[in-house]
């Protein structure tokens, strides 16, 4: 019996490429007004390249999207010119700037009321590997845990995340199935820990991943009633 539903956040439940591209030009505009020697000395090539050098340095980075964008910020700053201070508070403002246009997005139709129906029957926690807070998107009513990889130190599809989930929701693997978009990340890491596991295949892609998920679907809507069928089949 399903008692836990975990869900991805980032293309499970909003669109997220689009939001990320105009988030990063808002963050370039605001720079343009506060540290312009940053676009000035800086070209695209060289702002693209500031994140491998700073990986190179700060491996450990790679799993808190949060502090490497800070980071990058940082070491691009003083690239341009910035003494060590103000470089670090202008990334400090600058990722604010980004971050509030990181939460300009729009729910995936039928979004909030799945949420709100599934919450009257089950544990609902989220996994992400992204910055997205449902905290600031007033979704937190919904999710008694809420588990990032900027918090954990580690991304899907390593473990850790998916282990914190259960723990905190004093669930079993068994008890538990993960909802979201990657193959890997969520369907491969979720099932390698023991979760039942459901595809959202929104785009009708083609399956790429090793062992498939337990289900699929391709709009929000119809996941209760996945649920309810696949929970039968469970209890058989």
């Amino acid at each position: 019996m399903i008692e836990l539903l975990t869900f991805d956040l980032d293309n499970t439940l909003w669109e997220t490429e689009s939001v990320v591209a105009a988030a990063e030009q808002t963050l370039l505009e605001w720079l343009d007004r506060h540290a312009p020697r940053f676009s000035q000395r800086l070209d695209a090539d060289a702002r693209r390249a500031l994140r491998g050098e700073v990986l190179a340095t700060q491996p450990e980075l790679r799993h808190r999207v949060t502090a490497l964008r800070i980071a990058v910020l940082e070491h691009g700053l003083r690239k341009a010119g910035y003494e060590q201070d103000e470089a670090r508070e202008l990334a400090l403002a600058g990722f604010e700037v980004f971050l509030e246009a990181r939460h300009a997005l729009t729910f995936f139709p039928h979004c909030e009321p799945l949420l709100e129906e599934l919450a009257r029957h089950y544990q609902l926690a989220t996994i992400s590997n992204g910055n997205a807070d449902v905290r600031r998107l007033g979704l937190e009513k919904y999710f008694k845990v809420i588990v990032s990889a900027d918090e954990i130190g580690l991304s899907k599809p390593d473990p850790a995340p998916f282990l914190a989930a259960l723990e905190r929701a004093g669930v079993e693997p068994q008890a538990a199935l993960h909802v979201g978009d990657h193959p890997v990340d969520d369907v491969a890491g979720a099932r390698a820990v023991g979760l039942h596991t459901l595809w959202f295949n929104r785009l009708g892609l083609e399956w790429s991943g090793a062992e498939p998920a337990h289900g699929e679907v391709r709009c929000l809507s119809e996941i209760p009633g996945w649920l309810r069928e696949y929970g039968s089949r469970l209890v058989r």
